[in-house]
This record gives C-alpha cells, sequence and structure tokens, in this order.
C-alpha cells in the first residue's frame, strides 16, 4: 500500500529521483477526501533552507506566473516557502537528464549522437522561449532537465532558478557540487551557453565536463564514449563545444547559438527525432515506467479521508466565557460592514474580480493548449517514423529470401501498422480536445463581454488577410565552375486563415488595444513539403492565442520544399499573420 507525506499544499507520493538539488517526488494534489491530479514535486536540501531560499520565493512565484503557456519549461508552476521549500510543476511521467546518463553507463546501452543532439535541441528552445521573456535560468545542470518518456525534453526547475543561485554561495557543498557546470563571474545568458556545452560534452562521452582551462584539449582527444564508438566526436560538434566550453569565438546570443545548431542538425548526418529518444527512453526505463504505472494507479484509487482536515479544526466555533456562542455578534457586525461597503464598492469588486478569474481561466486553458499543440507535433514526428519504418519492413518482406524471413517481416510490418494506427488514434484525440480548448475559450471571451450591453448577434468577422511570405530568392546561378549550385527556397501552395482570438479589448494591455496585431514566425518545410516546425520571431506575449492561432494556421498550411540542384531539401520560409485591430 501506498504512503504519503503532507507537505504544504501537496501530498508527496512516489519518489523518483535523488540529487544534490534534493528529491523529486511524485506528488498529488485532493478535492476534498479523493484524487485530484498528479505533479512533480521538487524538495531541496537543509542547506538551500539554511542559506534562505523562502526569502527568494516571491520572486520566484513571479517568474512563475510568467511562464504560463510556454513551452518547454513545464506547466503549472508554484514555489512554496517554510521549514521545507519545495517547486512544483504538473506531472510530466519520465527521468531527469541526470538519471538517464547514470543509468546509461550502469546499463552500458548506447546512447547515439542523434539522441545527444535531440536533448540540446530541446533545452535550447526552451532556453530560447525564455530569452524572449527577458528571462535566462543561470542554474542549468542534467538535475534541471527532464526527458519525458514519448522523448520530449523539459527545463522543469526555472521559477526557483534564479533564487537558487542568488543562495548558492551560501550552501558551499552544493556550490561545490555544481561547478563543473558554471563559469564563474559570467552573466545568467552566458552560464546558460556554458552549461549546454558542459552537458553536451557529457552525453557524448560519458565524463565530466572539463574545467574550462582544460576544454580544448579535453574536445580534442575526446571519443564517443557513450555511443560506444572509438572515433572522436565529429568536427561540427566539436566546432560547437569549442564555442560553448573554450570560448573560441564563443555565442553572443542564444539566437545565433541556435541557428548554428540548427546548422548542424540539418545541414551534417546527424538528425534527430522525438521517436528515437523515446524509443532510447523506454529501453532505458522499462522497469521504471511500468512501476510508475502501477503508482499512479494507486494513487488514483486510493482513499485520502485521514488527510483531512480534524472536525475540530474545521469547525471552530468562537464561544463567551459563559458558553453562549459569540457567532452571532460577529455576524451582525459583518453583515453591517458589509452593507456599508458593498454599496460603494460592489461593482467595482465584481468587475475586478470576474476579471481575475477569467484571466486565470484564460491562462490555463493557454496551458492545456500549448501542452496538446507539444503532443501534436510528437504524434506527427512519431508518424513519419513510422511511415518510414513500415516502408523498410515492405521491402524487407519482399526481398526475404526464405519463408521463415518472409514470415517475421510480415509479423513486424503488421505490428507497425498497429502502431501507427494508434498514433492516428490518439491524433485525432488530441485534434478533439484542440477543439473542445478553442470552445472553452470562446465562452470565457463571450462572458467578459460587458454586462450592461444587451446580448447582439455575433458580427460576421471578414476573413484574416492571407499571411506575408518573404519573395522566395531566384535561383541562384553561379558562373561556372567545378561544382554549380542552384537552391530555390520553399514556398506556400495552400494558405490557412488563422482564426483571430475572440478576447475582450480591455483584458489586452494597453499597447496592443489601438495598434494591429501581427505575427511574425518562421516555418521549417522537410523535403516531403511537410511543416517540421514552426518558430515565432515576434509575437504577442500572454494568454490570449494570438501565437497559438498563427502557429496552428502555418502547420495546417501546405507548402513546396526548397530545393538543391533540383533536389527536394529541407528549407526555412517567413510567414507573417495580420489580426488587425482588437474590437
Amino acid at each position: 500500500m501506498a504512503s504519503y507525506t503532507r507537505l504544504g499544499s501537496y501530498l508527496l507520493s512516489s519518489e523518483l529521483s535523488a540529487d544534490p538539488l534534493g528529491k523529486v517526488h511524485r506528488g498529488l494534489t485532493l478535492n476534498g477526501s479523493a484524487f485530484g491530479k498528479h505533479v512533480l514535486i521538487r524538495t531541496f536540501p537543509d542547506e538551500v533552507a539554511e542559506a534562505g531560499f523562502s526569502a527568494k520565493v516571491p520572486e520566484a512565484q513571479r517568474v512563475a506566473g510568467l511562464l504560463a503557456g510556454t513551452r518547454g519549461l513545464g506547466t503549472g508552476h508554484h514555489v512554496e516557502a517554510g521549514r521545507a521549500p519545495h517547486a512544483v510543476c504538473d506531472y510530466i511521467p519520465g527521468r531527469s537528464l541526470a538519471q538517464v546518463i547514470r543509468k546509461t553507463r550502469e546499463e552500458q546501452i548506447p546512447l547515439g549522437v542523434d539522441h545527444a543532439l535531440s536533448v540540446i535541441q530541446g533545452m535550447a528552445q526552451a532556453l530560447l522561449a525564455l530569452d524572449a521573456k527577458g528571462l535566462h535560468h543561470g542554474l542549468l545542470t542534467p538535475h534541471s532537465v527532464w526527458v519525458s518518456y514519448e522523448g520530449a525534453t523539459q527545463i522543469i526547475d526555472t521559477p526557483g532558478a534564479a533564487a537558487l543561485a542568488a543562495v548558492l554561495p551560501k550552501a558551499r557543498q552544493l556550490e561545490q557540487t555544481l561547478s563543473p557546470y558554471r563559469l564563474p563571474g559570467a552573466s545568467p545568458l552566458h552560464q546558460d551557453l556554458y552549461a549546454l556545452g558542459a552537458v553536451l560534452f557529457e552525453l557524448l562521452t560519458l565524463e565530466a565536463p572539463p574545467a574550462r582551462d582544460a576544454a580544448a584539449a579535453a574536445i580534442s582527444r575526446a571519443t564517443l564514449k557513450a555511443a560506444q564508438e572509438d572515433g572522436p566526436i565529429p568536427g561540427e560538434i566539436a566546432g560547437l563545444l569549442r564555442r560553448l566550453l573554450a570560448e573560441t569565438q564563443g555565442f553572443s546570443s542564444l539566437g545565433e547559438f541556435n541557428k548554428e545548431l540548427e546548422r548542424v542538425l540539418y545541414d551534417g548526418d546527424h538528425s534527430p527525432t522525438t521517436f528515437n529518444m523515446a524509443f532510447y527512453m523506454h529501453t532505458l526505463f522499462r522497469e521504471e515506467s511500468e512501476q510508475d504505472v502501477q503508482a499512479i494507479k494507486a494513487d488514483q484509487a486510493a482513499d485520502f479521508t485521514p488527510f483531512l482536515p480534524s472536525d475540530a479544526s474545521a469547525h471552530n466555533v468562537l464561544v463567551a466565557p459563559d458558553g453562549t456562542s459569540r457567532a452571532k455578534f460577529f455576524i451582525w457586525g459583518g453583515v453591517a460592514l458589509a452593507l456599508l461597503f458593498g454599496v460603494m464598492g460592489y461593482n467595482y469588486l465584481r468587475s475586478t474580480r470576474m476579471n481575475e478569474d477569467l484571466q486565470r481561466q484564460l491562462a490555463e486553458l493557454q496551458q492545456k493548449n500549448a501542452a496538446n499543440d507539444n503532443r501534436l507535433q510528437d504524434l506527427a514526428k512519431q508518424e513519419e517514423a513510422q511511415k518510414a519504418l513500415q516502408d523498410q519492413l515492405a521491402k524487407k518482406a519482399s526481398e526475404a529470401k526464405t519463408a521463415e524471413e518472409r514470415a517475421r517481416a510480415k509479423k513486424d510490418l503488421e505490428e507497425a501498422k498497429a502502431k501507427a494506427e494508434e498514433l492516428n488514434r490518439q491524433k485525432e484525440e488530441a485534434l478533439r480536445k484542440r477543439q473542445e480548448i478553442a470552445k472553452e475559450t470562446t465562452a470565457i471571451a463571450q462572458a467578459a463581454a460587458p454586462a450592461a450591453q444587451p446580448p447582439q448577434p455575433a458580427p460576421v468577422q471578414a476573413p484574416a488577410p492571407a499571411p506575408k511570405v518573404e519573395p522566395a530568392p531566384a535561383p541562384v546561378a553561379q558562373a561556372p565552375a567545378a561544382q554549380d549550385v542552384v537552391e530555390t527556397a520553399a514556398q506556400i501552395v495552400n494558405r490557412t486563415v488563422p482564426a483571430a482570438p475572440r478576447i475582450n479589448k480591455s483584458f489586452l494591455p494597453t499597447a496592443l488595444r489601438e495598434q494591429e496585431i501581427r505575427v511574425q514566425l518562421k516555418v521549417m518545410v522537410d523535403a516531403g513539403g511537410r511543416p517540421a516546425r514552426v518558430v515565432i520571431v515576434k509575437g504577442v506575449d500572454g494568454p490570449f492565442g494570438y501565437n497559438d492561432a498563427a502557429q496552428h494556421a502555418a502547420l495546417n498550411s501546405t507548402y513546396s520544399p526548397a530545393t538543391r540542384n533540383g533536389k527536394p531539401t529541407t528549407g526555412w520560409l517567413t510567414l507573417e499573420y495580420n489580426f488587425g485591430r482588437p474590437r
């Protein structure tokens, strides 16, 4: 039977990780005496509490509020102070990157270069999203990174990272333990870049990151030990490491690093996929995954009545010395005060509370929508991998020389088709969830309309202007040489018009109320003409839905791929959506 421990507003269930930063538990919330939902809870060691972490919690809560709907950084963040300060986010089935590295060493299962780059790409995307909000992590280590069983990388401790970094000088033991990932005296931005290099080095070599003055030599002699290969680190990846760790023409921004990382990923021999990382995680943590499923079922079926407040504390009543209740005096006094102030402030309080409640609901829907979109993108990548696998298996079946080989290939093909059907079912479910979230958002927007106005028929919205597409450069015809290169850019074929969010104008920041709202983004189109990734270049921060609407439209549009010497290849194009002025 599972045992539980109360911690602030939560119950601790299973311990998932123990590391220098404390422990990570699977926790849960309650609805009365019934199970509410699962969460991840990071508890900090006594050294951190004694260093004054609780005094920094208000700032951590402010950062948590800014992260609503931001991909790659977890959702539902909350930080609580007290004797045992702790940080909370929504539950993600998986394990920390530190655990992945440690178990890879123990199990001797090859961690490919594509797996390492998949993790670094996920971390870089999360840090870019953080940078767009004017924030940095500043204390990045493998203990901060969570890798889901589905292969996605999340940085889950961001709200408390700056607070933890501030008290680190007083927590000497922890500071010493984290020193391989730290660059003394560096800005938070360069701390993040240095930590990316340290983590990448460890993922490729399974060795501790080198000291700054020894980094160049360590990179030169390092081999791909994680992949169980004796060869050196590929040149383009070694170049990344030198710029991150040895400051050989170091990166001036996360955007510059991400651009170079994408060049290595998509122009080189390495093509990381979430599907491959998911397969690796399920191979590495098969037993843990099964145990997690059983523990989650046990949590959902448990009776939590013993953890409810006692009747005495829940129903405390004021009593006079003679034994009679004084409650009536306080009731009448309260009624009089309520009438006095209610006449003056009722309308103001009502509108303020409704506004706050609607903003909270919109933020929650934004988080759900972001998580659902991440799920859809993961499913799309898995579908693509399954199609490639089916093609390989079909070819293998047709080329089989014996009946046994044909039977085995046929069985593998049937299993692959069953997996593809399951992925399609999950995709349909995620699309239905997207529609439900859109309906909820519309209902909230309608509820936000001023109560004094009589109901009016919904105006017929004119189609949004077509997105602007950067003109494709003409094919580059170079002067006759040994190898002429002719390139064309990716093109949009059918444009999907985005559905403009129905948001009450008063909810928008003042700066956005009287100007046209535009969202600019970049779309990576693969060699098959499919949108592989969408990156917001300039958008609208906050839970208003404009960024999501633009992303959905871009992902649902159709494209023709870029070409290189007549052959399809991966390419980027830039789109801009103009939603007009808010009404």
